[in-house]
């Protein structure tokens, strides 16, 4: 945990995602000196991904067998600290965090997008996730400069949002589209 700096520290607005490996690879935030977090698989033949941040370690692990609802735990003590669910092809999730947090990434405006965003009652849009298709750069991430200096976890909701988009490309990918 202390290999990663806290995104309290952020000097700037915009990060991006830097992927490396190929069978199994590795997401990591960083804004090119400093890492504020990783997405790694946990095991070959499992969907559970592991999310690093400053904080703690984090698990991503769908529930039961078809894994509608997916479970966010904290591996240092094993308690679930939030979820979302999945549904189908819809490209917006609510995300309920367990300390009252409630908030929901949405695709941005027009057919073809690339972006998505985070955005709640309180906050407005305050992550912004681009799609930019590049393969060992995939993401750019955009932060509300107000949400850095809120108390948001934004390293841990960014690595879920960028999990989720990783997600519905591995199924678009499998059906052909």
């Amino acid at each position: 945990m202390s290999n990663y700096r806290d995104i309290d520290m952020l000097r700037t607005t915009e990060l991006y995602v830097a992927r490396k490996g190929w069978f199994k690879p590795v997401y990591t935030l960083t804004d090119g000196q400093f890492d504020y977090g990783r997405i790694s698989c946990a095991g070959a033949f499992t969907r559970t991904k592991n999310i690093e941040t400053a904080d703690a370690k984090f698990m991503v692990k769908p529930k039961g067998f078809f894994g509608k609802t997916v479970e966010i735990i904290n591996q240092n003590n094993g308690e679930v600290i939030g979820s979302y669910k999945k549904n189908g092809w819809e490209t917006r999730v609510a995300l309920e965090m367990n300390n009252g947090l409630t908030t929901l990434l949405k695709k941005g405006k027009g057919f073809f997008s690339r972006k998505m965003f985070w955005t709640d009652d309180q906050n407005g849009d305050y992550i912004e996730i681009n799609n930019c298709g590049r393969l060992h750069k995939p993401f750019k991430i955009k932060f509300d400069p107000n949400a850095v200096k809120t108390k948001l976890p934004l390293a841990l909701l960014t690595l879920i949002g960028v999990n989720f988009i990783l997600i519905k490309q591995a199924q678009a990918a499998s059906a052909g589209i």
